[in-house]
């Protein structure tokens, strides 16, 4: 076991996520290392952590050179992930993916057969050409508008073509490419659309697993299990497995101010018992749901002086609003349309 200080942990975990003086080499790199960006402002989000960082770089890897690609993964949510990561990261997320559209597609009605059956239908239909979703509803039979109304009387409406693109984006048998009208972008097979991917040799799902919770661990440790699986989307059974099976590979801190013991990596424990205090004021504006301040949702407690701050940047889903940092605390919310600031009482 080892003890380290709140400012000494922050300090360390901002070094980790490159907001200090220490940057990323490239964006590919930096993606690797975070295990991606979610995609809601993710040139903030890199440009707070290179250099230099020219503003058409992510495109051209995205759309150009295919190193890096929008995929959905931890938590069924999209993630802004390198290409070569995303076999492992498909494997290790692929259980939770189809938990969530099956509960989405009881939900509007409809089976999970028809919807597999469609989606053979818009496989076969994009074999030739890209389409988007207009264009296939278009030509594809039996189309069918779906509705349902929630509890307190609001209805909202889809498609049963919509349910399919998305699961077979989820599925990892399509990809996007985004066009004028960002509400209809073109649809392509992902062997199209990244040539270089080879899906044939995937790891198993424990393994796949546990190197998800190693790289979490490499970029935001120490946290505590729960930490661990609501970052992920792992349940708590597959977030022990992962545990377990990196139990030589972990050591256990007791950090200053929070509860419990929390879990780093061995290998990074002279980093943190060494790392120096805050010569001076680090200050950061960071964006919508930024990797930093939503990687320890359990243990939340290192953000702030109090607790009844947690939602005045956190909702119920754990999204987060655009924080104010000084030396690692979020001392203030802003606004990044309008650049208004609400510093916290």
């Amino acid at each position: 076991m080892i003890r380290a200080t709140l400012a000494q942990t922050n300090h360390f975990i901002l070094r980790k996520n490159y907001l200090t003086a220490h940057k990323a080499t490239t964006l590919t790199n930096l993606l690797g290392d975070l295990i991606g960006l979610p995609p809601s402002n993710p040139l903030f989000a890199a440009q707070l952590r290179l250099p230099q960082l020219a503003s058409d770089e992510l495109n051209k890897a995205l759309y150009k050179e295919a190193t890096l690609m929008e995929a959905t993964t931890m938590r069924n949510e999209r993630y802004l992930i390198r290409v070569a990561d995303y076999p492992n990261l498909y494997i290790a997320t692929l259980r939770q993916r189809k938990q969530e559209f099956n509960a989405q597609f009881r939900l509007w009605g409809v089976e999970n057969e028809a919807i597999e059956q469609l989606g053979e239908q818009i496989m076969t239909r994009l074999a030739d050409q890209p389409r988007t979703q207009t264009d296939l509803m278009a030509v594809l039979p039996n189309v069918q508008p779906l509705s349902q109304t929630s509890r307190g009387g609001r209805t909202t409406h889809t498609t049963n073509v919509a349910l399919a693109l998305a699961w077979l984006v989820a599925q990892g048998k399509l990809a996007t490419r985004p066009q004028l009208d960002k509400t209809n972008p073109l649809y392509l097979p992902m062997s199209q659309a990244y040539p270089h991917l080879d899906l044939s040799q995937l790891p198993s799902e424990a393994d796949a697993q546990c190197n998800l919770v190693r790289a979490y661990l490499a970029a935001f440790g120490p946290v505590n299990e729960a930490d661990v699986s609501l970052w992920t989307g792992l349940s708590k059974s597959e977030t022990a497995r992962a545990m377990g099976a990196l139990t030589t590979e972990t050591t256990l801190v007791l950090v200053e101010g929070l509860p419990g013991m929390l879990l780093l990596l061995k290998n990074q424990a002279e980093a943190l018992t060494t790392m120096p205090p805050f010569t001076q004021d680090l200050n950061h504006l960071l964006p919508t749901n930024d990797p930093y301040i939503t990687a320890h949702r359990a243990s939340r407690g290192r953000y702030f002086t109090n607790p009844k701050h947690y939602r005045q940047v956190f909702n119920s889903a754990g999204t987060a609003q655009p924080t104010i940092l000084l030396n690692g605390q979020v001392i203030g919310t802003w606004d990044t349309s309008a650049n208004t600031y609400l510093f916290i009482d």
